[in-house]
């Protein structure tokens, strides 16, 4: 008899506890739940990029011209215009995983001449201009200082690795100075391609309009170079700034 009582419990336990936490949300979303503000989120950043230097290369190819009685005079990079669309995810009430892809264009233009040996003495002139296509990949972390609500400000700190893909084009138009006839010069028009490791910093500071929308301001140093092949050699540019 007392068997029979002991199975009886047991069947009733078996039937009546799972009820009550079937009723009940998921334990891990309720430990993932930090707050109003999303655990995905999306961002789209518009801002200015300064501080590359090209001058390495840039006061070869003036050094290769001087060799030749001439000279070479290059403008700095162009300030560039600098766009990044983001996907963050909450990992906790004030840290956040972050990812990015980025786009920045840098031009510089040079202008000179030199003389070149043919039938006899050429000095042709030369228009240069060095174009980069700048794509970069983020993975980092985001940590807040203060924990995220709506209509509050929250600043934060970031960093992370970068993979940056630098599309480099130096183009040369050359000119007899005698005559002002294009003077072939495919040599000196190079195209590089190349895959760069980098590291990145930031601070900023956001406003969150609403539990989804939010503006903020940011300040950010990315470190990256890579080489660019030209006259038998490479030659260092970076791209920190």
């Amino acid at each position: 008899m007392n068997r029979q009582r002991w199975i009886l419990a047991a069947l009733l336990l078996t039937v009546l506890v799972p009820a009550p936490a079937s009723a009940q949300s998921s334990l891990y979303r309720q430990r993932k739940a930090f707050g109003p503000i999303p655990l995905n989120a999306f961002s789209f950043h518009v801002g200015f990029l300064e501080g590359p230097d090209h001058n390495y290369l840039t006061r070869h190819l003036n050094q290769w011209a001087v060799q030749r009685q001439g000279q070479e005079a290059w403008t700095d990079w162009s300030t560039s215009f600098h766009t990044r669309f983001g996907y963050r995810r909450q990992i906790s009430p004030n840290h956040v995983l972050a990812t990015s892809i980025n786009y920045s264009f840098l031009s510089a233009e040079g202008a000179g001449g030199y003389s070149v040996a043919g039938d006899s003495l050429i000095f042709i002139t030369n228009e240069r201009k060095l174009k980069v296509h700048l794509l970069a990949a983020d993975l980092g972390f985001q940590y807040f200082i203060e924990k995220p609500q709506p209509r509050q400000i929250a600043p934060y700190l970031g960093a992370g690795f970068s993979a940056f893909f630098p599309l480099e084009r130096l183009s040369i138009t050359s000119r007899r100075e005698d005559s002002g006839e294009i003077y072939p010069n495919p040599s000196e028009s190079k195209s590089e391609n190349s895959i760069e490791v980098g590291i990145y910093g930031e601070f900023g500071i956001i406003y969150f309009l609403s539990n989804r929308y939010a503006a903020g301001l940011e300040g950010r140093y990315q470190m990256s170079q890579s080489k660019f092949y030209i006259h038998n050699g490479n030659f260092d540019v970076s791209y920190a700034g």
